[in-house]
This record gives C-alpha cells, structure tokens and sequence, in this order.
C-alpha cells in the first residue's frame, strides 16, 4: 500500500526545527535521542526534524512567524545549539497555542501569532517526548510545565 502525502500521519506532527548552524554531530545526536523511546512503556515523540537554512539563526517570534500559514501545531521544538550551566544538551520549546475566547484566534498562522503569546521553556531532549504526548492531547498545558520548572530553569520531566 502507498501513502499519499496527505495521508502521511507525520504531517500533523510538531517540529524540532535546528537553528545552529555548527556542529552537525550535535544535530544527529539530538534527533537520535528525541526519536529514542521512552521510559518502561517506550513511548515515542511524534516530532518532524526539520534542518533548513531558513530557520538557522531564527528565535521567538521570528521563527513562530517563519512558520508556514498550514503548521500543524501550536508549539514548535528549537534546537538551537545551547547547554545549560551544567553543560547539559536542551532544546526550547515555544508554544504560541491562543489562550483565548475568540474562535478567530485558533484559525490564525503562525505569521499573526502575537510575541505576546509566546511562552517558552528549555529543556532536556528525552522530555520532547512527555511534552509533545501531553501538549498535542491537552493533557497537560504550559502552565503546569512552568510550574515543574526548577530554579535552574531547564525542565527535566515531569518526575524529576
């Protein structure tokens, strides 16, 4: 059986998009240990790696406007190359998904998403994985990830 492109299950999956433009190691590292299962169950992230040079540089609402108008969803994964002071590997996480009343505000692109809207958190990569399951179903929001951020600042998983 073939697959068309528009029944590619992928196409409704977030990105890890890389923005770093060095270190290709690290880039084939990080996708490595995001598509890496998970825990005792293995549970996968349903992320698309995206590596294009429109994005190298990019950050916050640059990227989120970068974005094409048909993006699947409302959070996009960054690799953008960083560490935390523990010399640890983390990616950022930028959900822009409306907080709002106005059924005008989840038919918006990417491209109108205010910078107001942005919130962000760095985190390890094994934690793409909790974080786009719970994100993509609702079962969790940004507000409960920021409150399991510690005083370090880079969210390691909801048991950590």
């Amino acid at each position: 059986m073939t697959q068309d492109a528009d029944d590619d299950l992928s196409a409704h999956d977030p990105w890890v998009i890389r923005t770093f433009t060095d270190r290709p190691e690290l880039w084939a590292s990080l996708t490595d240990r995001i598509a890496a299962p998970v825990g005792s169950f293995g549970f996968r992230a349903n992320v698309r790696f995206v590596d294009d040079p429109k994005y190298h540089g990019l950050a916050g609402i640059d990227l989120v406007h970068a974005l094409p108008a048909d993006y699947p969803s409302g959070f996009v994964f960054v690799a953008d190359g960083d560490t935390s002071p523990d010399n640890e590997d983390t990616i950022t996480l930028i959900y822009f998904h409306p907080d709002s009343t106005n059924p005008a505000d989840y038919e918006r692109p990417p491209s109108a998403v205010p910078d107001a809207d942005l919130q962000s958190v760095r985190h390890l990569p094994h934690v793409v994985q909790e974080l786009e399951n719970n994100l993509s179903i609702a079962n969790i929001d940004m507000t409960d990830v920021q409150n399991g951020v510690p005083p370090d600042g880079i969210y390691r998983g909801i048991d950590q």
